[in-house]
């Protein structure tokens, strides 16, 4: 009975997770779109600023979400544990970038931070994972 009630838990930390990566990473399309379609006013740049802070807090919390699910979880395979390094790697890659350390390290940080194929990568890893 406590398993359950643990599995129950790490199901409901997984799909908060899921929810906050979600909303936390919308925030590149969002800014490309209107980049793309040319929106400039003041209002947009407060409102990407605020959303940032929203992104790199949503991406924490989700991290933190995703460490307890995947501890209660009854499931473990390699694809998993590959996707939660992956998951880390690009916190703390985008945690360096925001706060600009080392120095010369930003641009670098950012192509491997932003690369897209990193995303595909990630998402590929959570469904093969949850699949096996």
């Amino acid at each position: 009975m406590e398993f359950e009630g643990m599995e129950r838990i790490s199901s409901i930390f997984g799909i908060l997770a899921a929810t906050l990566f979600i909303i936390a990473n919308a925030y590149y399309p969002a800014r490309a779109i209107t980049r793309r379609l040319g929106i400039h006013s003041k209002e947009m740049n407060l409102f990407f600023k605020n959303y940032l802070k929203l992104h790199i807090f949503a991406n924490v919390t989700a991290v933190l979400l995703v460490a307890f699910h995947g501890h209660y979880a009854d499931e473990r395979n390699i694809l998993l544990k590959l996707c939660m390094a992956v998951t880390i790697w690009l916190t703390i890659a985008g945690a360096m970038m925001h706060y600009k350390y080392p120095k010369g390290m930003k641009k670098h940080l950012r192509l491997l931070h932003t690369q897209r194929i990193m995303i595909f990568v990630w998402l590929w890893l959570i469904i093969l994972g949850h699949m096996a």
